[in-house]
This record gives C-alpha cells, structure tokens and sequence, in this order.
C-alpha cells in the first residue's frame, strides 16, 4: 500500500488515518444518536458541523501526502475527491441554511463517514502489515453503494444553495474593482456540477478497478502463504 520512503513517516500516518477514522466515527455516532432520539434529518447539520469540517478538511493532507509521494495515492484522483467535498462543506453547506437542512445533506454525510471509517482503517492496519477481511471487504464494496449516495447528495446540495448564492452573491466579486478580478460562485457552483458528469464515473470506475486489482493480489497472496 505504501512506498519504501513511508517508514520514516509511519508513526505520522498511523496517527493521521487512526484520527481520522475516529473523527468520521463520531460524526457516524452523532447523527446515530440524533436519529434514535427521533431528531429530524434537517436539525442534523447542526449537531455534525463542526466534527465535520474539522475531519473532512483534514483530508487535505491526502492531497500533500500524495504529492510528496509518502503515499501511492493518483494526485489527480485524490485532489478531485477532496477539492469536491471541501468546495461542498465551505461554499455550499458552510452558507446556505436550504442546503443544510435539506435531507440529502444528511445522506451526503453518512454516506462521507461510512466510507471514510473503514477506508482509515484499511490504511491503518496496511501499515500495520496485515489488513483484516472485515476492513478489506468493507473499502472495496461499500462505495459501490455509498459514492453514488454521495455524490448524489453533493449535487442535490449544490442545486438547494445555488438560489440563495445567486441572490446573496456571497464570496462573489464583481467588476470593476481594484484588482481588476471578479469571480463568480454561482458560476463556479455550475461549472462544478458540470464536472461531476465525467467526473463522477471517472471516480466510479477508478474505484472498481482498483477492487479488482486488490482482490487479485490478496487471492495471490493468500495462495503463495
């Protein structure tokens, strides 16, 4: 799973997936236990958002640790899953109030943490040398479920803000200005939604083929042990 190069870090990611997995369990604790107590799906962003924002923008260090190649993760593919969901969490959820109460914010997020606690795991015990069935078989079936829960909840988000961006115009700039820049949310939010069409399959498959090549290696290994 790792590069030779990740030994002198091993201790630095241990304590990075075992944390986040921690972190992503407890957002899974929270809306639990809102849902036993008969909360309602609209009030669950308010019990989630700040373990969220902290465990999800955490993930930016994915981006570093695939950059500075301490791990094998595609920079490409890890930069899109995390500059979606960061773009989600802070220029959607972050502003709107029709975002964070519609109930796809909740699926969205659930879907985030069922993925993310076993994928932690699975890097966890990977440095550990051995990955248990259980979190092996949970990162490489899951998401065939949850990634398509997912991102459905980011679109339908995005589509619930986008009135109240376009009318409030916040982080907007207009011309003319000092700078002589503008930049536009609203359309950033569009072009964003058109990305998801290629997007969302590349990811998609990225994910199946991977399964694919991790079962063949373990079923190889399994067969030389």
């Amino acid at each position: 799973f790792f590069p030779e190069n990740t030994f002198a870090m091993k201790p630095y990611l241990l304590l990075f997936n075992v944390a986040c997995a921690g972190g992503w369990a407890y957002v899974l604790f929270i809306i639990a236990t809102h849902f036993q107590a008969e909360g309602k799906p609209e009030d669950v962003w308010a019990k989630v958002e700040m373990p969220l924002k902290y465990v999800q923008t955490a993930a930016v260090l994915e981006v570093v640790h695939a950059m500075t190649g301490i791990v094998r993760s595609q920079v490409a593919t890890t930069f899109l899953q995390v500059l979606s969901r960061l773009a989600v969490l802070w220029a959607v959820l972050d502003v709107s109030t029709d975002a964070q109460q519609h109930w796809a914010s909740t699926m969205m997020v659930t879907s985030w943490a069922l993925v993310e606690v076993p994928r932690y795991m699975f890097y966890f015990f990977g440095l550990l040398g051995s990955v248990p069935g259980l979190f092996f078989h949970l990162r490489y079936n899951l998401f065939q479920i949850l990634y398509p829960t997912g991102i459905s909840g980011e679109i339908m988000c995005i589509l619930a803000a986008l009135p109240y961006i376009t009318e409030s115009q916040v982080y907007s700039v207009s011309m003319p200005n000092t700078h002589n820049l503008a930049f536009s949310l609203p359309m950033m939010l569009y072009l964003g939604l058109a990305v998801y069409v290629p997007g969302a399959p590349f990811l998609f498959f990225h994910m199946i083929g991977q399964k694919k090549r991790a079962y063949k290696k373990r079923a190889e290994k399994q067969k030389s042990a």
